[in-house]
């Protein structure tokens, strides 16, 4: 096919490898048929282009900063950029660039605009007005989980027509290549013969459960001394270890920080926790899952549609620490239980949540908007 027949695709997208919302659209962007669609990769955040893949070509609006008059700027090259490449797919993400990404495209009349939902943004009267407004310049908004698309249809006010649930993918062969557990911890300089829990989030607010899991853990080291692996950085790291030490966890909670090779620290966990208070769907619950990790989670958002209770993990309430530790000695007593959970759940998100299968969601999108746009272009 022609390059001049092909759909021409802009992400705007704020890369981040510890950032999972923006990296399912890095990796839906990698995926598109390269016959069908020439892909452009719209970069907010300095150094983007490191986590971008080789054969995407990528352009950097270099924001310095995402606030203030940084914003007309934006609008401005992205108006140009839409222009000069002759965009005619924009798929945005995250709310506030969004926006502002959906208003050049509607200023540049793009033929097709996408936006993307991952979570749960909360909804003032001004946010409503500005979705309900962008939204009738939107042709479809995706969520990653029908909790969103609800949410989003009844706090936002966007049309239930214009929602589609596109649901998270992981990447099955990363999960499959990593190191033995064993070895890594060893490299962690971790105890042997102790159980380990893992919590994979960022640390910029309460919100994924942190607390919880300390509060759950300090009563239960005595009947079962455990370990704990906390991954993700963040401005409250400081905070979350100083309530670890105050709960007399100092020695058993080890603060990762920031890494790369979740896939190797999932081998070497023995149970997943994820306690948020609000998730749309999440990664790190997801890989952990795909690995065989029996898993605990609250049951908010997204996350029971993936997670069934007694099937593939167990489900709790949120913002109960007596409800975690309960299920924490289950699995700690019953390790059969344990394995059954973790190999159900290694099944179902390798069936139905797999970087392939978003893949080909994300061009049969595109290829039956495209056609109702373009007819036989494309």
């Amino acid at each position: 096919m022609d390059q001049d027949k092909k759909i021409t695709v802009l992400f705007i997208i704020k890369p981040e490898r510890s950032a999972g919302a923006e990296m399912v659209l890095v990796e839906a962007a990698a995926r598109l048929s390269p016959d069908r669609f020439r892909v452009i990769c719209g970069l907010l955040t300095p150094d983007a282009e490191k986590v971008i893949p080789a054969h995407l070509p990528c352009v950097d609006f270099r924001m310095p900063g995402l606030n203030g008059w940084v914003w007309l700027r934006f609008i401005l090259q992205l108006c140009w950029v839409i222009y000069r490449c002759r965009v005619d797919l924009l798929h945005v993400n995250s709310y506030v660039p969004g926006n502002y990404a959906r208003l050049a495209g509607t200023l540049m009349q793009v033929p097709i605009i996408i936006d993307h939902w991952h979570g749960f943004t909360r909804f003032s009267r001004k946010r409503r007005f500005i979705c309900r407004v962008l939204g009738r310049f939107t042709d479809l908004s995706l969520a990653v989980s029908r909790g969103v698309r609800d949410y989003l249809v009844a706090q936002g006010g966007l049309d239930p027509a214009k929602v589609r649930v596109v649901v998270n993918g992981v990447d099955v062969a990363a999960i499959d290549a990593a190191r033995p557990g064993k070895v890594v911890r060893r490299e962690l300089g971790l105890p042997e013969g102790l159980p380990v829990i893992g919590l994979v989030g960022r640390l910029d607010h309460w919100g994924k459960g942190h607390k919880e899991l300390f509060e759950a853990m300090a009563p239960l080291m005595e009947r079962h001394p455990v370990q704990a692996l906390i991954v993700g950085g963040g401005r409250r790291i400081d905070e979350v270890r100083q309530l670890a030490a105050s709960l007399g966890l100092a020695g058993a909670v080890h603060f990762l920080g920031e890494r790369h090779d979740v896939p190797d620290l999932l081998n070497a966990m023995d149970i997943f926790v994820l306690p948020s208070y609000s998730e749309g769907l999440s990664l790190a619950l997801l890989e952990a899952m795909a690995a065989g990790k029996p898993v605990i989670a609250t049951a908010v958002g997204g996350t029971p549609e993936v997670v069934t209770e007694g099937d593939n993990g167990l489900l709790i309430p949120p913002r109960d620490a007596g409800a975690l530790a309960g299920a924490l000695e289950r699995l700690l007593a019953d390790p059969a239980l344990a394995q059954h959970l973790g190999a159900n759940a290694r099944t179902h998100v390798r069936e139905h949540f797999s970087l392939d299968r978003l893949g080909r969601e994300i061009n049969e999108i595109y290829i039956e908007l495209a056609e109702k746009k373009f007819g036989g272009r494309g």
